[in-house]
């Protein structure tokens, strides 16, 4: 989204948020449809910062009003973007009196209005904030009113005020002092700001025509009439080739879309097992498991971190990341993890493979400096020899799956590396 501030005014149409939110609300309240009215509402609380910067650059803000709806999950309005606390009340009428001359063309296209505007006391939850230090006042005046002096358009804006003692006014006049029993506090006018004018909908034209109408009446920026409806119906000779060309190229291009999307996905599945290499925790446990499976293990999460089965063969796996070398403690819990499901299943500790999977000094690139670093701590790989316990480093898992794509080694040769190796593990030859 751009910044809307940088505008030098901001036309409002509220009439698809209004749309969005009742269509929305006439729907199950299924979680996709909360989340969905969740980031409606997020949007609407960025729009109001925004719009608060464009009134405190003294820019104008023209605001197209339909009548204000409430949903009922969350209670959110089709107001909430708004940086003034408004009040809207669902009237219709067709009388229109005092209407302000610069709007006289606008309100020229307004048969029937459908709301009307109730006082405007203050500015919004959270768009007070914006001034921590003063306090901001609204100001209103009135656009439109219907025969019995109710507005139906207004034009808002606000002044920031700071309460100070008299005595900090005259120090700063540089007068003498006195002294008050009881401090008497002065308002001080800081600064005002630009102008919200909320105006009802055009009936005999639709929102695009009105906004030209803004445009050309307030921005001083003209606009072409919009093509009527049908118009298209009207060709020129040799119109309707080029069309049929050009959509002949659309398709082209949605065909060529369709296959970069292909390819974007495949590419996805294969980049994928780069986090063999730099991931930790749950998503490097994922991925060995995803690998694993690629080279025709079957996998159980019974136990942590999970279970490899090969065969009528068990091993326990025990997978751990880490900005250094992987540590003697990540080898004691693997190694108790085996006889916790040694005990479980009533079988002998050498019945069950442990493998360690570490991803050590994992953020250090390239791969060649890595080589350089121990990945093992000494002391793990003196348990490790002692428990019949493999460690295999997940970057050496990643190039022995990237050998298998190349179709230099086997699947079944991995499998056998890996679930006989003791101690530090080559699952390929370099």
């Amino acid at each position: 989204m751009p910044n809307i501030a940088d505008f030098e005014t901001v036309i409002v149409d509220t009439s698809s948020l209004t749309s969005i939110l009742v269509n929305a609300d006439n729907k199950s309240m299924s979680q996709k449809n909360k989340l969905f009215l969740k980031g409606i509402y997020s949007n609407m609380m960025y729009v109001k910062d925004r719009l608060m910067n464009v009134l405190h650059a003294k820019k104008n803000i023209y605001v197209i009003c339909t009548p204000e709806v409430s949903i009922t999950y969350g209670g959110y309005t089709n107001y909430d973007w708004c940086p003034f606390e408004i009040e809207l009340a669902r009237e219709e009428g067709e009388t229109k009196e005092q209407i302000a001359p610069p709007f006289a063309r606008y309100f020229q296209f307004v048969k029937k209005w459908t709301l009307c505007f109730e006082e405007i006391r203050k500015l919004a939850s959270g768009a007070a904030n914006f001034y921590p230090d003063l306090y901001a006042k609204p100001k209103w005046e009135v656009v439109a009113e219907n025969c019995y002096k109710r507005p139906i358009a207004i034009s808002l804006q606000y002044t920031t005020h700071r309460l100070k003692t008299r005595g900090a006014i005259q120090f700063e006049k540089g007068l003498s002092l006195f002294e008050d029993s009881i401090p008497h506090y002065y308002e001080t006018t800081e600064d005002i700001s630009g102008k919200m004018i909320l105006l009802p909908q055009t009936t005999d034209i639709d929102a695009r025509e009105a906004i030209n109408i803004i445009l050309e009446d307030f921005c001083d920026i003209q606009q072409k009439t919009p093509p009527p409806e049908g118009i298209d119906e009207i060709l020129l000779p040799g119109e309707a080739e080029l069309k049929k060309e050009i959509k002949e190229e659309l398709d082209k291009i949605e065909k060529i879309r369709t296959k970069i999307s292909g390819l974007e996905e495949r590419n996805k599945e294969i980049t994928q097992f780069k986090q063999l290499i730099y991931e930790t925790g749950i998503p490097l446990e994922d991925i060995c498991k995803l690998t694993l499976s690629q080279l025709g293990c079957k996998t159980d999460d019974s136990v942590e971190d999970f279970i490899l089965i090969t065969g009528d063969k068990e091993a326990i796996v025990e997978v751990k990341g880490r900005l250094k070398s992987i540590l003697r403690e990540d080898g004691t819990q693997v190694a108790q993890n085996r006889r916790n499901y040694a005990i479980q299943k009533d079988k002998g500790i050498r019945e069950i493979k442990a493998i360690l999977l570490g991803n050590s000094w994992r953020l250090v690139l390239p791969l060649e400096e890595r080589a350089k670093k121990e990945p093992f701590s000494s002391y793990l790989v003196e348990d490790a020899n002692i428990e019949n316990m493999a460690l295999v480093t997940t970057v050496e898992l990643f190039k022995a799956y990237c050998a298998f794509l190349e179709g230099k080694i086997s699947n079944e040769e991995i499998i056998k590396r890996l679930s006989s190796g003791i101690g530090p593990t080559k699952l390929i030859e370099e």
